[in-house]
């Protein structure tokens, strides 16, 4: 069954003890989102579709299914890459309760004693990890999805043994619970397939590295999408896939994509991204993209939203100009080769993580206040450098001695990007930092005013590894713009002016890992 959540958004109300039916022990905490912290994530990785861009484009070429014993190899390496990410940069990360029963990635951890299943007994317990419900309102009961036997036992055996944590639901009051799925999560998908007849072709060109033949007939076909939606009474991510991405009488848990069926990969890849970004959005948390995967941006949403008031152009100079990050950091010899969940939740307990998650949190409480005193911010931007830096050591130590292969020759940077519809600014502060520009202002918000989402990052040098080491990121605040293409080229033009090499981006912008700012323009009840 593909569609194996209902992600939404909570309310205060009906809170208690979330009891393990059928378990003779364990009672877990009911949490909406205002318990979650602020650095709390979806990770899209865990998603039963989500294949990493390189390998999507092997399996339409080759025609191999999901099942396929390389695909599957493949896959499960990615997705346990960024479930390890995941924990490691953020403060909680939420896991659909489908994924501990069905998701190898996953219930690996927890199926057999050992040191893994003690760290994931204390993470979930600690609440660290967080079980999301749908419908249930237990974490063991009964359920109407597809499960691994060995994923369902293990999962039963640890809950109980554990005993304590937390699971979320949208609502704990039933009705208001159906009332938020259906509004939160399929209204909005629907509502986003409706908006893929308005997508912009410049915008497209670039997200999918087509030439503008090929963008304008995605056009088209993103067209034929909105009036197959428009007709749809009955619309899930299920049918979709039935009727523009999956061979014709395969089930779409199959994962079996018809490469016959036009631009079948990039519709997959952008109703995906918005699938997976409904829990967080609804949550005010953050949906993780992984690394080389579509960033939030290609989504063209209209409006791009952050925390926090609007910064104008001349303030964002102003910072841009001032930052002077040290970054004399040697090559690490840090990446995910034999990085095991244990090795995660040791570095958690370390004084360097206390330290990173808190200069994190701080840029993120106080990002309008620290561009009044550009100074402030770069010594609280240098300080998340300097502690990531200082936590991806402190890692390799945990983890030990490796393959001493280049992609573990981690060489981090700090990257502050600037994104708008169709278009990103990044000024890399490396050795000789300089101005990377990549595509060009959506026309139907040129001659308008718009706000652009500002992201800082810690990222390595060679990009073309992100898949393959350690990276975090966060959007920090808003630059809003009056005319925004005009004043799109005069940042471009002034950054410039300010000493700032300008040129091309060297490789596709979508391999950096995000935690994409939520979209706060929703109702959030409690959040």
């Amino acid at each position: 069954m593909l569609m194996q959540h209902g992600e939404g958004w909570g309310t205060a109300a009906t809170r208690g003890v979330c009891v393990m039916s059928a378990t003779p022990g364990g009672e877990f905490r009911r949490v909406v989102n205002s318990d979650l912290e602020p650095v709390a994530v979806v990770a899209q990785c865990l998603d039963n579709q989500w294949v990493p861009r390189e390998l999507l484009g092997s399996m339409l070429r080759h025609g191999r299914s999901l099942g396929h014993a390389k695909i599957a190899d493949a896959r499960l390496r990615a997705v346990r890459h960024e479930y390890l990410r995941a924990l490691l940069n953020s403060q909680q990360v939420i896991i659909n309760r489908a994924f501990f029963l069905n998701n190898n990635a996953v219930y690996q951890d927890f199926q057999q004693s050992g040191v893994a299943r003690e760290a994931f007994k204390a993470l979930l317990g600690s609440s660290v990890i967080i079980p999301y419900l749908y419908k249930e309102t237990g974490l063991v009961q009964e359920q109407q999805f597809t499960v691994q036997p060995r994923g369902e036992q293990a999962w039963r055996e640890v809950v109980d043994d554990v005993g304590t944590g937390s699971c979320l639901r949208l609502s704990w009051d039933e009705d208001e619970n159906t009332r938020l799925t259906r509004l939160k999560l399929q209204t909005t998908f629907h509502r986003h397939l409706l908006n893929m007849a308005t997508f912009e072709a410049e915008p497209l060109q670039r997200d999918f590295h087509l030439d503008e033949e090929g963008a304008r007939q995605l056009q088209a076909r993103l067209r034929d999408v909105a009036r197959w939606a428009l007709d749809s009474d009955t619309l899930t991510r299920e049918s979709f896939y039935e009727a523009f991405v999956v061979a014709e009488g395969t089930d779409p848990a199959e994962g079996k994509y018809d490469r016959t069926k036009a631009f079948a990969g990039e519709l997959k890849q952008l109703s995906d991204l918005k699938y997976n970004s409904a829990l967080a959005d609804a949550l005010s948390r953050y949906p993780m993209t992984p690394a080389d995967s579509l960033d939030r941006t290609a989504l063209q949403e209209g409006r791009l939203i952050s925390r926090g008031r609007a910064v104008s152009a001349d303030e964002l100079l102003r910072m841009l100009q001032q930052q002077a990050f040290t970054l004399i950091q040697k090559p690490l010899h840090v990446g995910f080769t034999g990085l095991e969940l244990d090795h995660v939740r040791r570095a958690r307990e370390t004084d360097e993580w206390t330290l990173y998650k808190d200069s994190l949190l701080y840029l993120l409480r106080e990002p309008e206040r620290l561009l009044e005193t550009p100074e402030e911010f770069t010594s609280r931007g240098q300080d998340v450098y300097d502690r990531y830096v200082s936590l991806a050591g402190r890692l390799g130590a945990i983890v030990g001695e490796r393959r001493g292969n280049a992609a573990d020759r981690w060489q981090p940077i700090v990257k502050m990007s600037i994104h708008t519809l169709g278009s990103v600014i990044s000024v890399m502060f490396d050795n000789e930092p300089h101005v990377e520009v990549a595509g060009e202002v959506a026309d139907h918000i040129a001659a308008e005013a718009s706000k652009a989402v500002v992201r800082f990052a810690v990222v390595g040098r060679d990009r073309r590894r992100a898949g393959k080491q350690l990276e975090t990121s966060v959007d920090l605040m808003q630059v809003k713009f009056d005319r925004t293409r005009d004043e799109w080229h005069g940042l471009v033009r002034r950054l410039r002016e300010a000493g700032f090499a300008t040129h091309g981006p060297d490789g596709p912008r979508e391999d950096d890992a995000t935690l994409n700012a939520p979209d706060e323009s929703q109702d959030t009840g409690t959040g």
